[in-house]
């Protein structure tokens, strides 16, 4: 417990120094009464010591708040106070993690109260584990002489997820784009061109006349034809850089998040469709692996593999994770690369690893473009440094083009997208290779 002089304390010091000078003209009752009110002071404190420490004797914490939030989307902390006395007054301060909007939490109180709530939102715009705590509780002695501040109750982790995850209104949000997308993934099951056997109905206009069962068609008097439905159980893996690169902020955070809120939505519906996802991280070391997994409900154990995925300030590699992918991924399976290119040099080690990978697997590249770049374009030249600034602007997204171009003649499926506008493309493209049976 620490120690210090209230506000009264103070007040009754300047008093007794503005009374000492009186002792220049009245020296006997000044002394008198400068002891007089020291010894009050000293009474007074001593009193206000003794109810500090048997308030703060029996006086317990509790922090409650979610254990698992969406990145910068509000939820509610509620601290509870209770003593077996009533409490005096004080404060509460609550330390935030260091990138919350508050580094902060201070919330004053009166007295009287034996149980005290107190409740504030918070948002944290970061994803991965963060601290809050440790709080301090300030109280007040009863004649304010006083003050004492003690560290009181643990601190207490949350988890902070992509906001589209971790709120199924966030979800409902997206864009009209997006929620066709989600809906259409029934369709893409039962009406691709598949070649799984999904059942048997009447001839319709535009059907295909190869797919009528004639032996069917003879016994029901009636042409029936085969429907058939895209095969299912299917791998897709979803790779993400998490190099300098995708460092980059946008409006809706950096090019990692955008990655992480596309790569979970795209899961999601690969999931819902009856197909087997995993998801893998790199930069210049696989930084997670999670196999392809089943079931609507594993899109938890993809969450836990990617919320806490960071950005790691140097070049990206893509040669451990081009290992990890042919001794791992023998299965023929649909790749989802989510990084970017730069120049010819730092990427051509990428460009080759995607175009072997593309002899066995379907190689989907989704290259989220800088709009810092689009914005030294479109500023105007004043000086010889804007010039030579945008000279070399030109040269890097023309040698972004020609890469990205070089992948597409060889096979690969390019994505070229802003990262905020990353998600309907992304399930777009998955929907249209698997109505086509590529895999």
């Amino acid at each position: 417990m620490v120690v210090r002089p209230g506000v009264n304390l103070i007040r009754a010091a300047l008093v007794i120094a503005g009374t000492s000078v009186l002792g220049l003209w009245f020296p006997i009752a000044a002394t008198a009464l400068v002891l007089l009110l020291s010894c009050g002071a000293l009474v007074l404190c001593a009193l206000d010591f003794a109810a500090l420490r048997r308030s703060f004797g029996t006086v317990a914490f509790q922090r409650r708040h979610p254990q698992v939030v969406g990145r910068n989307l509000p939820f509610e902390v509620e601290w509870t106070i209770t003593g077996a006395e009533p409490l005096p007054a004080g404060a509460l301060r609550d330390e935030s993690p260091t990138n919350a909007a508050q580094r902060f939490v201070f919330l004053p109180f009166a007295n009287g109260h034996r149980t005290l709530k107190l409740a504030e939102l918070q948002r944290l715009p970061t994803r991965g584990v963060h601290t809050l705590g440790p709080a301090w509780l300030r109280l007040t002695g009863p004649a304010a002489c006083l003050e004492a501040q003690r560290q009181i109750g643990p601190t207490s982790d949350v988890k902070v997820l992509p906001e589209q995850y971790a709120s199924r209104d966030e979800l409902i949000k997206l864009t009209g784009d997006e929620i066709a997308l989600l809906d259409k993934q029934v369709f893409t099951r039962q009406k691709g061109a598949g070649t799984e056997f999904e059942s048997l109905s009447e001839y319709r206009q535009g059907d295909d006349p190869r797919r009528i069962d004639w032996r069917t068609s003879a016994r029901q008097g009636r042409p029936i034809v085969r429907r058939y439905q895209i095969e299912r159980h299917r791998d897709v893996m979803i790779v993400i850089d998490c190099g300098r690169l995708m460092g980059t902020q946008t409006e809706r955070g950096s090019k990692l998040d955008c990655a992480v809120d596309a790569g979970l939505l795209l899961g999601r519906v690969a999931l819902q469709g009856g197909d087997r996802c995993g998801l893998a991280l790199y930069d210049s070391e696989v930084r997670g692996y999670l196999p392809p997994i089943a079931g609507a409900s594993s899109i938890n154990a993809l969450a836990e593999c990617v919320y806490a995925a960071q950005i790691v300030w140097r070049e990206s590699d893509f040669a451990p994770m081009f290992a990890a992918l042919q001794r791992r991924q023998a299965k023929r399976s649909l790749l989802v690369i989510i990084s970017d290119l730069v120049d010819a040099e730092t990427s051509q080690y990428l460009r080759a690893s995607l175009l072997r990978l593309q002899q066995r697997h379907v190689v989907l590249f989704a290259a989220l473009r800088t709009s810092l770049l689009d914005r030294v374009i479109e500023e105007p030249v004043s000086t010889m440094l804007d010039g030579s600034r945008k000279a070399v602007t030109y040269r890097l997204m023309r040698e972004r083009e020609q890469a990205l171009h070089t992948l597409h003649r060889a096979g690969v499926f390019v994505l070229d997208v802003e990262p905020t506008q990353l998600a309907a493309p992304l399930v777009n493209a998955f929907i249209g290779l698997r109505q086509r049976n590529l895999l």
